[in-house]
């Protein structure tokens, strides 16, 4: 892939306003350098699900129910080193700590069962998640890049994230505000740390009552069905910090 690639694909990055059709140039851009799917989402960390991380979805749509419903986030070596990691890696560079473990190691043999074999991760700061990563990713048993080609698709990745996020502020800018109480923010917190409303009740020195009823006002101030939902929507409004 020659520079004017990435530049030409910045150029017209800019210029789109839709996360699908960023995907679809981003996935025909980076298959120049041998990859046929990426993904680009906030890394999840403690009881956080994927699902409502993901901003661009290009996986397989098999592989990404798979991965999100078997929690395989939660023991993948590539997900747990994007995590802990701002270095971009190929998937065969992360640590054996995390990446050579039984269960690491199987989510590998079902990604390869769905042709989906290597890749290259590129971790970035984020201003709604933990941090985000896109993760590229081939049929390839190994991917193979050189220094100039890392560079081409750190750079692309980047922008892309970064182009992304704008877009995503540039929404919440229009949409009508919501406020949350200190209590709300407070129980929507405990509630992301895994704690049960009796439990909450106990850390906070309120009723179980009392805790459920502020979860409550979360979600029909965020008109979702799940407090799970209300906990996502309120991390992507920036009302959460983690």
């Amino acid at each position: 892939m020659h520079a004017d690639d990435v530049f030409d694909f910045i150029e017209r990055c800019q210029q789109r306003t839709a996360p699908k059709a960023i995907l679809g140039d981003l996935l025909d851009t980076s298959a120049r350098l041998g990859f046929d799917h990426l993904l680009f989402s906030g890394v999840p960390v403690g009881q956080q699900d994927l699902a409502p991380l993901v901003e661009l979805n290009g996986w397989p749509v098999d592989w990404f129910e798979r991965y999100s419903s078997q929690a395989y986030f939660r023991v993948d070596g590539v997900c747990l080193h994007a995590a802990r990691t701002l270095r971009p890696f190929a998937w065969d560079e992360v640590p054996g700590d995390v990446g050579d473990t039984p269960a690491s190691r199987k989510v590998s043999g079902d990604a390869a069962d769905h042709r989906i074999r290597s890749g290259f991760v590129v971790p970035m700061l984020s201003l709604d998640h933990w941090q985000s990563a896109v993760s590229f990713a081939s049929s390839s048993r190994r991917t193979e890049l050189s220094p100039t080609e890392r560079a081409q698709l750190i750079t692309m990745a980047t922008f892309t994230g970064a182009h992304v996020q704008a877009i995503a502020l540039e929404t919440l800018v229009s949409e009508s505000p919501v406020t949350l109480t200190e209590r709300e923010r407070e129980v929507l917190l405990w509630y992301h740390a895994g704690k049960s409303a009796w439990e909450i009740g106990e850390i906070l020195r309120i009723s179980e009552r009392t805790a459920n009823k502020h979860l409550t006002a979360a979600r029909q101030k965020f008109k979702v069905a799940t407090t799970r939902q209300a906990v996502a929507e309120a991390a992507r409004r920036r009302l959460l910090h983690f």
